[in-house]
Order: structure tokens, then C-alpha cells, then sequence
């Protein structure tokens, strides 16, 4: 395991230990044989693609260590139908129970929804562990994030094996040039850049408008975190990004939630 500074080494700390803990409810062995019995994943990568424009993954989360509480009294079945109206390409769900206030349950609950819409569910949460990557697919998610940040390349690698030999797809996620390096090893198809530095929690539209071009053009480039407005994702669009994954501006909407989703959903790039 490297060694994390900051508020990313303390989230992974203690996602540890609450691994550990599921681990005594239920066993990998378990989690394994639900997730081998489980319908076939949906495709991020195809849900993309299918969009003549920007697509949106859309997310949901209680709280956040940036933002604080945003919705604790979070639906998250009445979100997820939410989304799929308004157009988003795909819902992510953060599942991160002590800083994000989220829980698996959660994504079980949204996959019922979104599959019934063919919008296939991220799971948005800080993995670690081949545990995580089965109790994902036990509970519904069609795709996972790995964050490089989070992991050796030895971890990355069999993480990012053991999810595509299930038919999930990965979103891997970079922040800087160093990351982008490590994560382009074993040449995912879809990379997510964070303008939003992990350590700091600082954001900037400017980081993916830098590390987007040192992308090659066949990978679906992620623009994940900062856009506020149809404006921030036709920004990122023209940067490069085919998607974007827009999680606080969504859920500090309010009653405009559906309003703003829409607008982002619908954003074309020339």
C-alpha cells in the first residue's frame, strides 16, 4: 500500500477498516457467487458513446469533506429517476460511509431504477480492496472508479483485471501528469481527470483542460468535478471531454435539480 498524505490517506485509513468489518457480515465467497449470478453489467463505455454529445454521469451523495452536508435526507430511487428523466448517461453513487454519509445499500437501491432505464451505475467510492469490486457487482454497479491516487500500480492492475473479467468497465481517475503516466500502463479505455486535487480539495477546470491533451483521441476523456453550469461543460467539451461527472453543483440545486441535469445533458460540442 503507498503511503497517502491528507484527507485522501485518512478516507482510505478508515475505508480499511470498514472493509474489514463487512468482511464478518458477509464473505468474499458470498459476495462472489451474488455477483457471478447477477445480471450482465450495462456499459459505461457504450452509454457514452451513444451520445452525439457531452454526456453526463450524474451523482449522488449525502455529504462531502469539500462541501459539507448537501442532502442528508438523500432518495436516493427518487434521484436516481431524476436522472434518467433529465438524460444523464449514467448515475454514480457514492457508497464512502463516513465522509460522504453513503452506503452500498444506496447503489442496490438506484440500480433497480436506473437498469430498468438502461443507465448503467457507477460506484463512486475509495477501492482498495477485490473486496469492494465484488460487493459492487453483488449490489448492482455496472462500473467502478479507481482512483490512482489511492493505489500502487500492482493494486491498479489487478483491481482493473478482476472488474473487467466481470464485464464491468472502470473509470480510472487522474489528477496530474505522474498519475496519467501509471494509469495509462494497462491503457484503459475510459479516463476520468479530477479538477479537483484530492489533497487540497482545491478545484480547477484548468487541470483537465492540461493533462486532457496528453490523452490519446480513441480513450473517452471524464471531466470530473468544478462544473457548475452548461457553460463549465461545454468548457470541458471543447477541452477534449466526452463525458462529464458533475456530483456537487447537481446536489445543491434544489428545486432545480432536474432543470440543471437537463442542461448539462444536453450540451453539444462542434
Amino acid at each position: 500500500m503507498i503511503e497517502i498524505p491528507g484527507i485522501l490517506g485518512e478516507i482510505v485509513e478508515k475505508r480499511l477498516v470498514t472493509i474489514e468489518q463487512a468482511k464478518k457480515k458477509r464473505s468474499l465467497q458470498e459476495l462472489r457467487t451474488i455477483a457471478e449470478n447477477s445480471s450482465v453489467p450495462l456499459s459505461l463505455q457504450r452509454a457514452i458513446g451513444a451520445k452525439s454529445g457531452i454526456s453526463l454521469i450524474a451523482e449522488m451523495k449525502r455529504s462531502s469533506p469539500s462541501a459539507g452536508s448537501l442532502d442528508p435526507n438523500l432518495d436516493p430511487p427518487n434521484r436516481a429517476s431524476l436522472y434518467c428523466d433529465a438524460g444523464a448517461a449514467a448515475i454514480s453513487v457514492l457508497t464512502e460511509p463516513d465522509y460522504f454519509s453513503g452506503s452500498i445499500d444506496d447503489l442496490a437501491a438506484v440500480s433497480i431504477i436506473s437498469r430498468a432505464s438502461r443507465v448503467p451505475v457507477l460506484r463512486k467510492d475509495f477501492i482498495v480492496d477485490e473486496y469492494q469490486v465484488h460487493e459492487a457487482r453483488a449490489a448492482g454497479a455496472d462500473c467502478i472508479l479507481l482512483i490512482i491516487a489511492c493505489l500502487d500500480p500492482k493494486q491498479y492492475a489487478d483491481l482493473f483485471t478482476i472488474s473487467t473479467s466481470m464485464g464491468m468497465d472502470v473509470l480510472v481517475e487522474v489528477f496530474d501528469e505522474h498519475e496519467l503516466d501509471i494509469a495509462m500502463e494497462i491503457e484503459p479505455n475510459i479516463i476520468g481527470i479530477n479538477n479537483r486535487n484530492l489533497k487540497t480539495l482545491k478545484t480547477s477546470l484548468s487541470v483537465f483542460e492540461t493533462l486532457a491533451r496528453k490523452i490519446p483521441d480513441d480513450r473517452i476523456r471524464v471531466a470530473e468535478s468544478g462544473m457548475k453550469n452548461s457553460a463549465d461543460v461545454e468548457r470541458m467539451g471543447y477541452a477534449g471531454a466526452k463525458a462529464v461527472l458533475v456530483g456537487e453543483s447537481l446536489m445543491k440545486a434544489g428545486n432545480d435539480v432536474s432543470e440543471l441535469a437537463k442542461a448539462m445533458s444536453a450540451v453539444e460540442v462542434g
